[in-house]
């Protein structure tokens, strides 16, 4: 009877043998996948392998260039490092074009010697013309002989021939005004030259018709 316990029996085998373990599978599915990874992986890094050697070995061929024949240094002159150069002989040989350019500017904005002022043609006088040369408008009619006496003095030679001309002008309600006038001219130019003349002596004149 011992035996017959001790002796396994043939029906709880057979139950025990043909049982699904679900953790011995787990284990050989974990270790297909990861076999599965690593051969997918080597595939890659062999691909790749490949088309680095494929882009190496089918690339143009860059030109070499050959190196002279001959020594490649050659020893200067004692003197060369004070020497100047090619570049700084022809800067210093010929004038550069801003020099040139500032020559000929200077040149040209020289003052030009000029002697005395040119002056106007002496103008021409006639007893009784059309034209006077107006030189002065004041309120005060006793000042108009001042006036005229300081203006003849100052160019004697010009006022030598010129007769006083006094004209009373009213405007309203700025006042009565005495127009002290030169003349007489028998045309505008030379009225005109007479005023020129008085312009040059810093006084005003206004060439106008009798």
């Amino acid at each position: 009877m011992v035996n017959d316990l001790l002796r396994p029996d043939s029906r709880w085998s057979l139950v025990l043998s043909t049982r699904y373990d679900p953790r011995m599978h787990a284990y050989d599915d974990h270790q297909t996948r990861h076999a599965g990874f690593i051969y997918l992986l080597m595939i890659v890094i062999a691909v790749a392998f490949g088309g680095f050697l494929w882009q190496l070995y089918s690339a143009p061929e860059i030109p070499r260039i050959p190196a002279p024949a001959g020594p490649y240094k050659v020893e200067p002159p004692s003197d060369a490092a004070n020497a100047p150069d090619a570049t700084e002989s022809a800067v210093f040989a010929a004038p550069s074009e801003e020099a040139a350019v500032r020559d000929t500017t200077a040149a040209a904005e020289a003052p030009v010697a000029e002697g005395p002022p040119q002056l106007p043609a002496a103008p021409r006088f006639v007893s009784n013309g059309p034209y006077v040369a107006q030189l002065a408008a004041l309120q005060s009619e006793a000042a108009v002989d001042q006036s005229w006496r300081r203006l003849s003095s100052r160019a004697p030679q010009l006022f030598a021939s010129a007769r006083l001309d006094v004209e009373r002008a009213d405007l309203g309600p700025r006042g009565i005004y005495y127009r002290v006038r030169a003349g007489y001219f028998a045309d505008r130019d030379n009225a005109a030259r007479f005023c020129d003349r008085i312009r040059q002596m810093g006084q005003d004149c206004i060439v106008a018709a009798r």
